[in-house]
């Protein structure tokens, strides 16, 4: 059967896409421009991109146009054969702090910790609002903003999360040091020393710490690179051991990427809702969908009062302003008093400015622009690791967020990998960070959120060789 106009369009594209004569993160040329190059009507043009886009070769960027991806690769992390543990205490290796430590060092290819790069922030508009609070309230810096928080701060992020289909009331939110200040309160007002808490597997090592800091036990259950967690081991989980809590980041979890669709959602609350466990929510990557669109938080379907869901501007508008936020349910006053007594609640400063970058359409104008760019740079860094690195890698297939998670040969040693690569000056995080098993020993989590470069394209060829040298040393 001959193919129809559209379809011989986009064939015509996809062959540009595929020999690099518009490369990944470049714009295509607008549907009107196509439409006169090529002869074709404009309906044409946009039957063919559409195509494009549902094979996953552009993205569609509202008033701007479309951009390139890439051609497929086979890609697809095989998650290691796992069961759960029993309750096991957490030691997080040394290396965590040196992994923190590189982002600070101009001379190492930052592609450890999970930070975007500062050009990537909307530096001037934050800074332009500091200027106008500070001049407006200059007594501002002499306040502390006490539990809850600033109340205008608490009510635009109330009115976000009612845009997406979730009603929190301000006077049921608090105000935060940033996510994992969240955390550890949620961690503190469920649990005591010695509890255990159930997680998912591979884990963000920063949770960790919190949980080792805090002297709580953990079950793992694994996590599936596609399919996330199954329930019927979290149920085996909660009926098996003493759970004290649990945490989940439904929402491009940390380090695969995943997105749990909205019935496993509702069935995950119910099934802790009906242990009588609360679930606390890491929901600190929502905002970076590759689709657009905000996924709904756990907190969503909550109906006891149960879901603690904790979250931060630090990875989409300013690390820097240490601003966080906790819906924590039931536990609202518990939370209060536990933060008067350690911090005496955020900064008011950090609390105002925040507030007013919300009520703006500059922050919905950055997301769309930061969207594009970590979509764009995961699907790069991911064809480059492909292209390069040893054969038989494979990378996870992230639907938001900007880490990549890269399974290499089982010869590999990650921590090998880490550490050579550092003395070439490029930092990243080994798979063992990432667990309290050693499961994860051939693993490696990248950072994208960098803008590219030479020396980002360079940096990754020679962690590529090393990962190479790696391999070969392991098959002699």
């Amino acid at each position: 059967m001959a193919l129809k106009k559209y379809e011989r369009l986009a064939a015509e594209l996809e062959r540009q896409i595929s020999s690099n004569l518009v490369k990944p993160g470049e714009r295509l040329s607008s549907v009107r421009e196509l439409s006169r190059t090529r002869r074709v009507g404009l309906n044409t043009v946009v039957h063919a991109l559409s195509l494009l886009e549902e094979r996953g070769l552009i993205v569609s960027r509202p008033q701007s146009g479309f951009y390139v991806l890439g051609p497929r690769v086979p890609s697809g992390v095989k998650p290691p054969a796992a069961r759960l543990t029993l309750p096991k205490e957490v030691q997080v290796s040394e290396l965590v702090s040196t992994v923190f430590e590189s982002v600070h060092h101009r001379e190492v290819l930052p592609l450890g910790a999970a930070c975007l790069d500062e050009a990537l922030y909307p530096c001037e508009d934050i800074n332009r609002l500091v200027r106008g609070v500070v001049r407006e309230q200059p007594e501002l810096v002499g306040r502390y903003a006490l539990p809850p928080g600033d109340f205008e701060y608490r009510r635009q992020i109330s009115r976000r999360l009612e845009k997406f289909g979730t009603f929190v009331a301000p006077d049921e939110l608090v105000a935060t040091g940033g996510a994992m200040d969240a955390l550890s309160l949620a961690l503190r007002v469920t649990c005591s020393p010695g509890d255990t808490v159930l997680i998912a597997s591979p884990q963000y090592f920063g949770i960790l710490q919190a949980l080792q800091g805090l002297r709580l036990k953990v079950v793992e259950v694994p996590a599936h690179p596609i399919e996330d967690i199954r329930l019927e081991q979290v149920e085996e989980a909660l009926r098996r051991s003493p759970i004290t809590a649990g945490i989940f980041t439904p929402n491009f979890s940390n380090p695969l990427g995943t997105l749990m669709g909205d019935e496993k959602k509702a069935a995950l609350v119910e099934l802790f809702a009906r242990h009588e466990v609360p679930l606390i929510e890491d929901d600190i990557y929502a905002e970076l969908s590759y689709q657009g669109l905000q996924p709904r938080p756990l907190k969503a379907f909550d109906t006891r009062g149960a879901v603690l869901t904790c979250s931060s501007f630090a990875k989409t508008v300013s690390p820097g302003l240490k601003v966080g936020w906790l819906a924590p349910g039931r536990y609202l006053e518990k939370v209060k008093a536990l933060q008067l007594a350690s911090t005496m609640g955020g900064g008011p400063l950090g609390q105002q400015v925040m507030a007013r970058y919300l009520a703006s359409k500059d922050y919905e104008r950055h997301l769309r622009v930061l969207r594009l760019h970590c979509s764009v740079q995961v699907e790069r860094f991911s064809r480059h690791v492909l292209a390069h690195f040893p054969e038989g890698t494979r990378t996870s297939q992230p639907k938001g967020g900007f880490v990549l998670w890269v399974e290499l040969p089982r010869g590999v040693d990650s921590v090998e990998l880490y550490r050579r690569a550092l003395d070439s000056g490029i930092s990243i995080s080994p798979g063992t960070l990432f667990s309290t098993r050693d499961l994860f020993r051939h693993f490696i989590r990248l950072n994208c959120g960098n803008v590219w470069s030479e020396a980002l394209e360079q940096g990754l060829l020679r962690l590529a060789r090393l990962a190479t040298q790696l391999h070969k040393a392991s098959a002699r």
